[in-house]
């Protein structure tokens, strides 16, 4: 029997963990920066530790680093975006075979991913100032009412991610920022959730009449589309754009999982978690329009004609779709 060398356990722990994106990094990347430097911190699984949510943005996120001289310094969340493992990944064999519960990690979800952010080490809102830090080991601290730290002994901890900071400073690198910002959520878009999830622990689906009145809001032959939340691959999702020829029309949106989605307690190899119920509506707005407040007016649901259903087919009462932008999540 061997036992691995703290830093060579943290090393590799370091790498899987980015990874396989199902809980907290137990290092940022890198894990040795200068003042001015970004550095890349894994938030957790979005099912594991933040419930599904379908939208986490830099407002959520609170972060403090503590630097080796006791200091604490205020940090800005830069860009925040989502990572999905290869549906053949270790993190997916080893949910659904069991093997991921030898290494003590609690509650991971099949073809979960995870929340990453990017954030430079300056005075939040001074980019080009680095930070006083005194060098050494430091921890940064995250917090967010959406965020939940479990704290698995294998895996990181949200309010002392360890990160080493090394003498000198760095200049603001702009290529490095760009590189992150075609994967950020992209802002013209509503959330279609169901209302209430109270006493539901297992759903076959969703039926959605989505509609818009003006679609003169649409940039040139970008029609909106319906999108899934999540990467699970049981997730069958279809819809039907019919135009009715005076600018208005509807989206008749078919969302469904032949194993059910379902909650922890009831879940099996192929369901999706219920957070998977919900969809995105996206739109591509001509350059005239006046974003939020003419999507708000153009689209609805039509809830007359929508509805989410159990795995016998019959429609769930009490629940309801709930349509709501991007800007008020």
């Amino acid at each position: 029997m061997f036992v691995l060398s703290t830093g060579l356990r943290c090393s590799v722990l370091c790498l899987t963990l980015l990874w396989v994106v199902g809980c907290v990094q137990t290092k940022p990347v890198p894990g040795y920066a200068r003042a001015g430097d970004r550095i890349v911190l894994g938030l957790g699984g979005i099912e594991r530790n933040s419930g599904g949510e379908a939208v986490l943005k830099a407002s959520d996120l609170s972060i403090t680093l503590t630097d080796a001289s006791s200091v604490e310094h205020d940090l800005e969340a830069l860009f925040v975006f989502k990572s999905f493992p290869d549906y053949a990944a270790r993190l997916n064999a080893g949910v659904i075979d069991g093997q991921i519960d030898l290494f003590g990690l609690s509650g991971m979800s099949a073809f979960d991913g995870g929340w990453f952010v990017v954030v430079p080490l300056n005075p939040p809102g001074m980019p080009e100032t680095p930070l006083p830090l005194a060098v050494g080991a430091a921890t940064v601290e995250i917090t967010s009412p959406k965020l939940t730290n479990i704290a698995d002994a294998m895996e990181g901890d949200l309010s002392a991610i360890p990160v080493e900071i090394i003498a000198g400073t760095s200049a603001r690198d702009g290529d490095y920022d760009r590189q992150f910002v075609g994967y950020t959520q992209y802002g013209d878009n509503f959330l279609i959730a169901p209302d209430n999830l109270a006493g539901v622990s297992q759903a076959g689906g969703a039926f959605l009449e989505i509609e818009y009145n003006d679609d003169s809001f649409f940039a040139a032959g970008a029609e909106p589309m319906v999108v899934p939340v999540d990467h699970n691959p049981y997730v069958q999702l279809n819809y039907n754009h019919v135009a009715n020829g005076d600018g208005t029309g509807t989206l008749y949106v078919t969302l469904l999982n032949a194993a059910g989605f379902s909650d922890e307690a009831n879940a099996t190899q192929n369901t999706t978690p219920l957070s998977g119920l919900a969809v995105k509506l996206l739109y591509f707005k001509s350059g005239a329009t006046s974003a939020v407040t003419q999507a708000k007016a153009s689209f609805s649901i039509n809830a007359g004609n929508s509805y989410y259903i159990g795995t016998d087919g019959s429609i769930l009462t009490g629940i309801s779709p709930v349509l709501t932008h991007n800007a008020d999540l």
